[in-house]
């Protein structure tokens, strides 16, 4: 499991089993709400969809930081 203080430049894609409505979470942020040692997985539990109010029946997908090389 990935814990969030290993990759705070990153973004939680989560995407809700029952309405399909996506959210971008970045993980800089869900770690001043839940703890550090919290886990990508432990914030796909916890989440509730804006929604329909669904919680935990979503999936995640964890996409970096892009980058700009110029």
């Amino acid at each position: 499991m990935t814990k969030l203080f290993t990759i705070p430049d990153h973004t939680l894609r989560i995407t809700c089993g029952v309405c399909n409505h996506h959210s971008m979470l970045e993980v800089a942020n869900l770690i001043f709400v839940v703890d550090e040692d919290a886990t990508a997985h432990d914030v796909r539990l916890r989440y509730s969809c804006p929604k329909c109010k669904t919680k935990g029946n979503n999936t995640y997908e964890i996409i970096p930081e892009r980058r700009d090389l110029s």
